[in-house]
């Protein structure tokens, strides 16, 4: 069996009939500022054409703009191909997808196995990290892959003798993130002159977490993925910061033995055809993963891609400061809060004893409030264990529906501070990630 990376966690794959493609991703923005630091190496319009063949299979691990390029699927791949997606608690994704005019579309039960001519597949969940992102495995008589996607933590034993027993008497290759897929530490002041520092010790705690779970499922390989992407902020340079996943790169982050089976990990870029028969790499071509970045950074400024981006567009010009729009905002946050953890009880529930502030700016002028989810009160201070300092304009944007909040965080849009610095604050993160989502698609009242 043959693997090739497109792209970010883009794979093409087939089995002895079928073709999979994973969660294509062209030049769509992601979050509002993300672009490919790697473009497809194939050319889109080969992909979209590979869609109207009758054993081809999208897979789209989560409705993530960068593992769904929503523009280019809509307008150039088939409308009636076959899309494999997990079944989550919300059905977001697939009346996302319904509303691109896909219709054919084969959702992966939690707990059950789905049987396709050549090939089977489950979905590895795990319900309190997230309810809207899984992994997904793949299977053959001979071969297993595990997309992972961005599911780089420790897997639950639950979960880990489940692939064990999906993978048994197969070769397995074991896919998952290796880069920071956040704006930490870029966007945070307080690191100062140690954000290089901190970025690279978060990418490395990534790499032994993936590795750890290869271990764990005796997996004969590691892919790593998923981080082939810049971000692009007007007037910022955030785009220099990114850490580069290339092979070398990651290696340089340990030290010589420093972790036992880092030979497992294979040495891939996007454009490389990984042979899971043999362990063999090969390229159709050779070229170098450090230039061709380069290029693709000022390809992406010089042809004006960067120009889609949220910071770039004209149309978000309103700088007003509105309070009452904060206020607003907050409030509907926590009640969101309150309502999702009647559903789910479990899941972060930490977030009720927290503190959240928005600082709203423009020029020298700033807003602030802070919401006391305890208490369910807006406060007029900014004590906080997580603050988010926004320009007016997209504030606005967001108050007015046009983007989500996780353009402001995963999309580097914000400025961010965390009170005490190593206090992650995930629970935080993850509802107004959520909100985010709920709030833009709801009516305006």
């Amino acid at each position: 069996m043959k693997i090739t990376l497109i792209n970010h966690s883009s794979l093409l794959f087939n089995f002895k009939k079928s073709v999979i493609l994973t969660d294509f991703w062209n030049t769509s923005p992601a979050f509002g500022s993300w672009l490919p630091s790697a473009l497809p190496f194939y050319h889109p319009t080969y992909l979209a054409s590979l869609s109207y063949e009758n054993n081809f299979y999208l897979t789209i691990s989560h409705a993530h703009d960068d593992h769904m390029d929503d523009y280019f699927l809509s307008k150039y791949f088939n409308k009636n191909m076959k899309i494999i997606i997990n079944e989550f608690p919300s059905p977001s994704l697939k009346r996302r997808l319904n509303k691109l005019g896909f219709e054919n579309i084969i959702q992966i039960p939690k707990n059950e196995k789905l049987i396709f001519k050549d090939f089977e597949v489950i979905s590895v969940f795990n319900e309190s990290l997230s309810n809207d992102d899984a992994g997904i495995s793949f299977r053959d008589d001979d071969y297993c892959i595990h997309h992972g996607n961005d599911n780089y933590f420790k897997l639950e034993q639950d979960n880990c003798d489940k692939l064990i027993d999906f993978s048994k008497n197969r070769k397995f290759l074991y896919c998952s993130q290796t880069n920071s897929a956040s704006s930490h530490p870029i966007t945070y002041s307080q690191y100062a002159n140690k954000m290089q520092e901190e970025l690279k010790r978060k990418v490395k705690k990534m790499v032994v977490s993936a590795l750890q779970n290869v271990e764990n499922l005796n997996a004969d390989y590691l892919l790593p993925y998923a981080g082939f992407s810049k971000s692009y902020v007007k007037n910022k340079n955030y785009h220099l910061s990114a850490f580069s996943p290339t092979y070398k790169n990651l290696k340089k982050l340990f030290e010589d033995g420093e972790i036992s089976n880092f030979d497992k990990m294979i040495d891939i870029f996007p454009g490389g055809t990984f042979n899971l028969s043999n362990g063999k790499i090969e390229y159709p071509f050779n070229f170098d993963p450090e230039r061709l970045l380069d290029i693709t950074n000022n390809y992406s400024i010089n042809e004006n891609l960067i120009k889609k981006c949220d910071t770039y567009n004209k149309d978000f010009d309103n700088n007003e400061l509105n309070i009452k729009n904060i206020e607003n905002y907050l409030s509907k946050f926590c009640e969101f809060v309150y309502g999702y953890l009647n559903k789910f009880p479990n899941f972060y529930s930490s977030i009720k004893n927290k503190k959240v502030c928005f600082e709203i700016f423009f020029d020298s002028k700033k807003e602030y409030r802070t919401i006391d989810i305890k208490n369910q009160k807006v406060l007029n201070n900014d004590i906080c264990n997580k603050k988010f300092i926004i320009p007016s304009n997209l504030f606005n944007a967001l108050y007015d529906k046009k983007i989500v909040f996780e353009n402001l965080y995963t999309g580097y849009e914000a400025e961010i501070m965390r009170f005490p610095l190593d206090e992650y604050n995930r629970d935080i993160i993850m509802y107004l990630d959520m909100f985010g989502y709920k709030y833009k698609n709801s009516k305006s009242e």
